[in-house]
């Protein structure tokens, strides 16, 4: 069975804070669905996601003229 994961648990993951997975996921930049009043996200494409952008890249927060 896939493990689906919270905010809370992609932003550990990521090692972001937790605003930022929302301001991705609605920018398209990480993959997560809306689900019962909160999002929810595939370990397996999250996982993905990291290991397709390569060694040399990682999902970056926001700049600051995008906050």
């Amino acid at each position: 069975m896939e493990e689906i994961l919270t905010a809370a648990q992609v932003a550990h993951l990521l090692q972001v804070h937790p605003r930022t997975v929302y301001k991705l996921v609605k920018q398209g930049s990480i993959p997560g669905r809306k689900f019962g009043g909160g999002w929810r996200f595939s370990k397996s494409e999250i996982i993905l996601m990291i290991s397709s952008q390569g060694p040399d890249r990682s999902v970056q927060p926001p700049s600051a003229d995008e906050k």
